[in-house]
């Protein structure tokens, strides 16, 4: 709960340079307002790549161009030339190219001055009497919505939001920053400093206290602290929920079943979406088409979740859970719940758990366990999915870095596979494949050069040994002792040459293997996003206490910068870091 915050509001950014362009608009030369020439401008950036060939995209983006110009029937492609738009972007990108070195420089360090000092006027508050950060202060700028996946509104134009639009969230102590802001409220429980409704989709939009704020923080150890909870409590949920499947009630038998799914599948919940919104689900939004039930009692789902990932997967099913889906598959019908009376592109269709949403779902779980929401499974989870991959990885302190960095991606890869955080393969993998590969081969080939320098020079010093002994055997006397001390340094020179190249070797063999185990994670990884599970879903202190133990810093050596910061807080339970070390972060030490 916050009891003080204040800041100077946000950043509303200028609309862009008006240039005064003019298009030829169905044989009609039209001089465009300054809103038009944006939108144009816009367009005329996504010349040349995939979008402007997508028929969706391009419709939509027409269509509202369309109706900025006045028309009343919508433009087609060829009856616009953008061509004054793209001579426009063209030379702006010429100019670019003709800056010398010295004057890229120049700018680069115009621009970063302004940049600081907007961040040091709108990119802080005071929170509870201590400065924080926020995580952004800008308004989002207008911008052609380019969406994920077959998005049904990618193309369309959104308008960004200007200060009439945003709500500002400021404790009564704080004075009120200068401004046409559409409202001033004290929300104590919230950490949002700004807000305001995307004028597209009709969702609110947020600036945040940055995830280094104690507030936050302490929200965020709260937060896997409920998924220890729920490790304690798994098997007494898991219970309730088993016994709720038989229930005479058909809704509390549905309210189980959408819960089984939930845990066993690692299922986000799926409130139902705006009628623009992809058609994408979760647990409580599944429809008919989404299920298959197979006589041998496995479960098949197939489906597009969130951001239009693809969904597979094929489960063994409880009798009870089979049964149920089967009865909700017979009668599945649209929902009731309507927000406006009008058609609905989802809602309309049959649903497997029809008026159930993540309140009904969380309301639930909540009383089988306070606090226990859906979200929670998830989080417990991939928590402890690492934490099972770790202990399995079997490694010890003694152990190179690149084992314990090779265990730590493993057990992150298996968190987002089980979250199904999956993502395209980068266009350019072929070939950054092909060039690890060539790393690869040429540190097979020191180390097999590394192993015949060691081999020759440990054959050198056995066959000097061995004159050695022949040349003292065969002298005598004051002759034999000088022969000796002579033998003793030639040998002590050719000891230390075999030591130094068995370190060279040991250095090979370490950076062999930490470019096969970076190459053999790269190719499992390269079409799921680590990220995600890594930001929201891991416990930190799970890697952190098992770093300790190997000493490896996990934190520091594998996190990204900005997750550093955010979980500095799970040190504090155990501040002893295991190795330390500057490496990449996702890049085991060498050597």
């Amino acid at each position: 709960m916050l009891t003080q915050l204040v800041h100077n509001g946000v950043l509303v950014p200028d609309p862009p340079a008006y240039h005064g362009l003019t298009l030829s608009l169905r044989g009609q030369t039209v001089r465009l307002t300054p809103r038009q020439e944006e939108m144009a401008l816009a367009w005329a950036r996504k010349l040349g790549t995939p979008y402007v060939e997508d028929r969706t995209f391009a419709r939509n983006f027409l269509g509202d161009f369309s109706q900025e110009l006045g028309l009343e029937r919508p433009l087609r492609l060829d009856e616009v030339d953008f061509a004054p738009a793209a001579r426009v972007v063209e030379e702006e990108k010429a100019a670019r190219e003709r800056l010398t070195q010295e004057e890229r420089k120049a700018r680069a360090a115009a621009r970063k001055a302004v940049r600081e000092s907007l961040r040091e006027q709108y990119g802080y508050a005071v929170v509870n009497g201590e400065r924080v950060e926020l995580a952004n202060f800008t308004v989002e700028p207008s911008s052609i919505f380019m969406g994920r996946g077959e998005h049904p509104l990618r193309g369309r134009w959104k308008a960004g939001a200007q200060q009439a639009d945003v709500t500002l969230n400021l404790s009564p102590d704080a004075p009120r920053p200068a401004g046409d802001w559409a409202a001033i409220v004290w929300q104590p429980e919230s950490l949002w400093v700004a807000s305001w409704r995307d004028k597209l989709s009709g969702e609110l939009k947020y600036v945040w206290l940055a995830d280094t704020a104690p507030v936050k923080q302490s929200r965020d150890a709260s937060k896997f602290d409920k998924a220890h909870e729920l490790e304690a409590q798994i098997e007494v949920v898991r219970a309730q929920i088993q016994q709720d499947l038989a229930d005479p009630q058909p809704r509390k038998r549905m309210l189980a079943t959408a819960c089984y799914l939930i845990d066993a599948l690692c299922l986000r919940v799926g409130d139902e979406k705006d009628p623009d919104e992809a058609d994408t689900v979760g647990a409580t939004t599944l429809r008919p088409e989404h299920l298959t039930l197979h006589p041998d009692g496995m479960g098949e789902f197939r489906f597009l979740g969130k951001d239009s990932v693809l969904w597979h997967k094929k489960i063994p099913l409880p009798q009870a859970v089979w049964t149920n889906l089967d009865e909700l598959r017979r009668s599945a019908r649209p929902s009731r719940a309507s927000r406006d009376g009008k058609p609905h592109p989802t809602r309309d269709k049959p649903q497997l758990f029809p008026d159930i949403g993540s309140q009904h779902v969380n309301a639930y779980l909540g009383r089988i366990m306070p606090g226990l929401t859906a979200k929670v499974f998830r989080t417990h989870h991939a928590t402890m999915t690492v934490r099972e991959s770790l202990a399995a990885a079997g490694v010890a302190a003694k152990d190179p870095d690149f084992r314990k960095w090779e265990a730590v991606s493993e057990a992150n890869l298996r968190a987002a596979e089980l979250c199904n955080h999956y993502k395209q393969a980068p266009k350019n993998w072929k070939s950054s494949r092909s060039q690890f590969q060539e790393r690869v081969a040429r540190a097979e080939a020191r180390v097999k050069a590394a192993r015949q320098e060691v081999k020759a020079l440990e054959e050198a010093l056995a066959g000097l040994r061995q004159e050695a002994r022949k040349a003292r055997e065969a002298a005598s006397g004051k002759k034999g002792a000088s022969v000796a001390v002579r033998y003793e340094k030639k040998i002590a020179l050719a000891r230390r040459k075999v030591e130094t190249a068995r370190e060279r070797l040991q250095r090979a063999m370490l950076a062999h293997g930490a470019l096969r185990a970076q190459s053999a994670i790269a190719g499992r990884k390269r079409t799921w996003n680590l990220q995600t599970s890594l930001k929201s879903y891991i416990d930190p202190r799970i890697y952190h206490r098992w770093g300790v133990s190997v000493g490896y810093d996990v934190l520091a050596r594998y996190y990204p910068k900005t997750l550093q910061r955010r979980f500095s807080w799970a040190r504090e339970e155990d501040p002893q870091a295991g190795a330390g070390g500057d490496a990449e972060p996702g890049a085991p030490a060498e050597g």
